[in-house]
């Protein structure tokens, strides 16, 4: 649930890492030399993070709705006006740059090409993307 969560972090705009098979310490270090906030299901993590003085939200640790979690995060740490969606890769958190279709002649399904002037690259895994369909989905979930 955590990995979805960082992906919709991400397409908020959040610079968002995630950690995975990490030791709890590394962690905490991680959070502090790269200046993090913390967000566990974990207490006994999100304890020791503030005490360590690091800023931590305890998530659920069952399943939830990861969309209003993500908004309950950012009313939180009172981020509304940080976002900036749709900058972020969702995949990788790398940055996206808006790239016009002439550039991407045969990396994209023709009938894409043809329907979308511009497109969204991440610089960091190459990663296309394009305001199709689902995105007024994500725009109603993320309330944009």
């Amino acid at each position: 649930m955590l990995g979805h969560l960082a992906r919709v972090l991400r397409m908020l705009g959040f610079d968002t890492a995630y950690y995975r098979d990490e030791e709890d310490m590394h962690i905490l270090a991680r959070c502090l030399r790269e200046r993090r906030i913390l967000i566990t299901s974990d207490r006994g993590l999100h304890l020791l993070a503030k005490g360590w003085g690091l800023g931590s939200v305890l998530a659920p640790s069952g399943r939830f709705n990861v969309w209003e979690f993500a908004e309950e995060v950012v009313r939180t740490l009172k981020l509304e006006g940080c976002m900036k969606p749709f900058t972020r890769c969702p995949k990788c958190n790398g940055r996206m740059v808006k790239i016009h279709r002439d550039e991407l002649v045969g990396f994209v399904h023709p009938y894409v090409w043809n329907n979308h002037e511009y497109f969204a690259v991440c610089e960091e895994c190459g990663q296309i993307y394009w305001e199709g369909s689902h995105v007024r989905r994500i725009r109603r979930n993320l309330r944009l």
